[in-house]
Order: C-alpha cells, then structure tokens, then sequence
C-alpha cells in the first residue's frame, strides 16, 4: 500500500519556526516531525510519496530514499494551489489503495491502520472548532456531504481530519475540479465528487489526532504525548539526559541532546527538550519549554513555556513571561487566536535574541533576524 502525505506548503501560521525550515522538520521531543508520522504509517504502507515544495531540499537532504522500511519518492508541487492539487502532482505515481495525509497532523498507527483496511473512507472526529474545518454529513454509517468551513456548524458536528483512503482508479475523480472560493483546488470538492459515486465510510478516531496548526503546537504535542503513558509510548519516545547532572534540579520528563552543556544550579522542569549543542548557564530555569539545537541561555535566565528556534541566544537574567493560554490574543496573520494551551511563553524564531535582564512577555512571536515574520 502506498501513502501521499502532503508536505509542500509554506505554513505560515507557524512562522516564525517555519521562515527557515519546513513545517516537516519541526522537531518535536526528539525529532522532526515527519519522523513521527512515517513511524506510524510502519507496517502499513510500502511506499510514501513526499509532496514537497517549500525549501523541499531540507526535506529530501533529512531523509533520503527510506525510512522505517518505507520507500520514500518526493513530488514536487511548484506551486502550491491546493490539496486536491497536490495529490493529482502525485497521481502519476499512485497505482494501488492509497492513504492521503495531512503533513502536519499527528495520527495514530492504530486509526490510520483502520482506515486502510476499510476501503474507501475519511478519518472523522468531532471538532471543537467546525467553522475552521470541513464538516461531514453521516447518514447510515456513510459520507452523503461535506461542507468545507460552515459558519454555522454547530460545535461537535464530525469533521474530516485531512486524512483519506481511497483506490487509484478514484483519483481520475480529480480531472476538472472547479476552484474553490479561496481559489484552490481541494480535497473536499474531491471527496464529493466520491460521495457521489462510491460508498465513503467515516472512519472514526479511536486514538487520537493533533493538529500542528501554529508554532506554540509544538508545546501543545508535548503535553499531549506525557499527559499519559500510553502515548509517549505509542510514539516510542523517552527521556533523555546525558552527561552528570549531579548540580542541576531536574522534575518531569527530560530530553537533552548530544554534546549539551549545563551549569550548576540549573532548574529544569519537563515537559523539556534541549537540542544537540546547546549551553546552559548556571542558575537558569527552563520550564516547559522546546529549545532547538545550538541555542544559548545565559545564567541566571527564566525560560517558560517557550519554543527556542535553532541558534536563539537568551541574555544573562532575561525572563520569557508565561500565562495562561485563555489570557492571551495572538496575531497570526491578521486572525486573532486565542491559544489553547494552559499556559505560553513566547516562540523565537531561528537566530533571534534577547538582551540580558530584557523580560519578554508572554504570547510575543519573535522572528529570525532577517525579518522573516
């Protein structure tokens, strides 16, 4: 069985993570993300095609022809006109049943197992948000409709999670697609078009699903994957702390990469990552947070609830404010969002820094320092 998972877009509502890097390569806990979705695509597909298109080279450089024992192709979307789009650049490819996937969406082996052995299908859960995704009418266990972004779904209403089973012969469905209002070519116009012509079973999650929508998702996925054992073992994640800590107050679930250096009286409170080469100065505290590899904490700082992108420095004694989620309004794009996290700090782009004793409050986005927002 093959898959095509959707990675060539810009994904902009993750700047500023995502101004030098791909969404695919945001690492989470212990690797890129991308790494995780193929991990539990394992022993159900043969072969992933890759569509790629923003900084596609990162992509193709990380992981090469294989991973896992999945044989791994790349389709390059030039330019990105939509998903329907994107799965007809790899329809030349496809010659067997086939999972289509969201490339920033976790799922779970157990739900995308189900969903291939099935047939025909969509992955459905009920959303909290409906009005932000596609909304499925279900009626005798099978899709009749599918309404993308209602203003007027009622909350719980089942929602496609951008995952699909479908035969290669069905992608001759793509042919001719009409554009959408926001002048794209999408998979739920494609759907449709199977609705009407096939049975489309809902495949309901079983397990779990977690979008990877803005940059602070990264924190969200690590809560999500310690907030019970099963998970992180479901994802086949530890912890991980090298070197003598003996100096340093450690309390939850810990990740330290390679060749990391901590100084006496360091704090760190987990959910926690520390990427390969970074320095800790002492009496730091790192609380919740995700540091990228190469970052730089100097003594005395207080970093909460925070996303460190690769390179960021953080000054002698400057604090990273947190709060809770609901307090905050974030501009992402001209949309206020309101994080649904329990608590934030801040999230800095690749580079950036923060000047000694500066206190940065909590929700500020913080870009890398070629501008990129």
């Amino acid at each position: 069985m093959q898959a095509v998972i959707l990675a060539a877009g810009r994904s902009t509502r993750t700047y500023p993570l995502t101004s030098t890097r791909p969404k695919p390569l945001i690492p989470i806990w212990d690797r890129p993300f991308l790494e995780h979705q193929l991990a539990q695509l394992s022993g159900i597909v043969n072969e992933a095609l890759l569509v790629v298109g923003y900084r596609k080279e990162q992509i193709e450089a990380h992981f090469g022809d294989e991973h896992r024992g999945i044989r791994l192709r790349y389709v390059d979307q030039e330019t990105q006109r939509g998903t329907a789009d994107a799965v007809a650049a790899a329809r030349p490819l496809v010659h067997e049943r086939v999972l289509i996937l969201n490339g920033d969406d976790f799922y779970h082996h157990h739900d995308l197992k189900a969903l291939a052995d099935g047939g025909r299908g969509l992955l459905v859960t009920q959303a909290p948000d409906p009005q932000n995704r596609a909304v499925v009418r279900i009626d005798n266990d099978v899709i009749t409709d599918i309404v993308e972004k209602p203003a007027d779904a009622p909350r719980g209403s089942w929602c496609s999670v951008g995952g699909y089973s479908v035969e290669a012969s069905d992608l001759a469905l793509l042919e001719d697609l009409p554009l959408s209002p926001r002048g794209e070519l999408e998979l739920p116009d494609f759907i449709l078009r199977l609705v009407a012509t096939s049975s489309v079973r809902p495949q309901r999650i079983g397990q779990w699903w977690l979008p990877l929508t803005y940059a602070w998702n990264v924190l969200t996925a690590m809560h999500h994957i310690w907030s019970a054992p099963s998970r992180a073992r479901d994802l086949g994640v530890t912890t991980r702390v090298e070197g003598s800590l003996a100096n340093v107050d450690t309390q939850g679930p810990i990740w330290i990469g390679d060749d990391v250096r901590i100084g006496d009286g360091v704090r760190l409170v987990g959910p926690t990552t520390i990427g390969a080469g970074t320095t800790v100065e002492s009496d730091a505290v790192l609380e919740g947070v995700s540091v990228f590899e190469g970052a730089h904490i100097g003594r005395g700082a207080r970093v909460l609830d925070s996303v460190l992108g690769q390179g960021v420095r953080i000054g002698e004694g400057a604090t990273l404010e947190s709060r809770p989620g609901s307090e905050l309004s974030i501009n992402v794009k001209g949309k206020i969002v309101v994080p649904e996290l329990a608590r934030l700090g801040s999230v800095l782009g690749d580079g950036a820094a923060v000047e000694a004793s500066v206190s940065v409050a909590a929700g500020t986005l913080v870009p890398a320092p070629d501008g990129s927002t």
